[in-house]
């Protein structure tokens, strides 16, 4: 029984065919059928839908998360071959910083005492590792402050080093070069015949200071130059005769009289070793012998005192 007003729910036939001679089968679906299948299909196919994507999503966190795990333990291996290798630069760097204070201490640049504070100082090879020991997280992400390897603290004290050599290097490299230009050898061989100091002038018999050292030898035997320098003086003079006189550095200065002859000329750079003239008997002489001066700030020296090869 319908009531009055109501709305008739609209039915479909479906017939079958099968062939021409077989009974056509025949069946009415109303329309409110078709709907609530239209809508359970639809709800089947969206509730599947969100499980296909949810499983999706599912395995591509996965695969997501086993390559940052890979990643993680990846940067832990190499965050380990860091820490070893740091600390063995940290233990190289303090026996660099032992062998610098001795150099140092060689060198007069620093006290002795420094000796005995780097030693007792300073990690070993064991504590260096574990100074650097880090902990990793599984997951990746920006570690502690703490964690991190203080490289900075290796790279300060390879330059602190660093600049302590170079400071030893200068002073080495100058110390180098005032023992070049200190007078240290013979200029000539022979008999010391005039000695440092006062004594008895062979021309006038008074007694008075000698400057320099008088040394007998053959005419024409050769006179070195005992320092590097320049050639300042290649001229005669009343009293040394032939005279040569060389401007070493760092205060020193070299005189020759009573040359022969010369190899030099004036602003010539000369080294230890070179021909700078020939012994003679120029000037005041009484025989072939060669005056030789050191002097220091143009304070007259005794020349024995700095001759090394005796």
């Amino acid at each position: 029984m319908t009531l009055p007003g109501a709305k008739k729910s609209r039915k479909y036939s479906v017939i079958i065919v099968s062939d021409a001679t077989a009974t056509n089968r025949e069946f009415t679906v109303s329309s409110k059928l078709i709907r609530n299948a239209l809508l359970g299909g639809s709800f089947l196919v969206v509730f599947f839908g969100v499980i296909l994507f949810s499983y999706l999503t599912m395995t591509l966190d996965e695969q997501k998360m086993r390559r940052l795990e890979a990643d993680a333990r990846a940067k832990k291996r190499q965050i380990s071959e860091m820490t070893a290798t740091i600390g063995v630069l940290n233990e190289r760097l303090r026996q660099m910083e032992i062998y610098k204070e001795k150099i140092m201490v060689a060198t007069g640049l620093t006290s002795p005492l420094a000796l005995r504070e780097v030693g007792s100082g300073g990690p070993d090879a064991s504590a260096a590792g574990a100074d650097f020991s880090v902990a990793v997280p599984l997951l990746p992400g920006t570690p502690p402050k703490s964690a991190l390897p203080p490289v900075a603290d290796v790279r300060a004290k390879a330059r602190h080093i660093e600049e302590s050599l170079k400071t030893v290097e200068k002073y080495v490299n100058q110390q180098k070069l005032q023992l070049a230009a200190t007078p240290a050898i013979w200029p000539t061989r022979g008999i010391l015949s005039g000695h440092f100091g006062n004594r008895i002038h062979p021309f006038t018999g008074r007694y008075e200071f000698h400057n320099a050292v008088d040394i007998a030898t053959q005419l024409g035997n050769k006179v070195i130059a005992p320092a590097d320098g320049v050639v300042l003086v290649a001229e005669t003079r009343d009293y040394y005769g032939k005279m040569v006189i060389i401007d070493h550095g760092f205060g020193y200065v070299t005189r020759y009289g009573h040359l022969s002859g010369y190899n030099v000329r004036e602003g010539q750079r000369v080294k230890r070793f070179d021909v700078i003239g020939y012994v003679g008997t120029t000037g005041r002489s009484n025989g072939p012998h060669l005056h030789y001066e050191v002097r220091y700030y143009d304070k007259p020296m005794n020349p024995f005192d700095f001759i090394l090869d005796n």
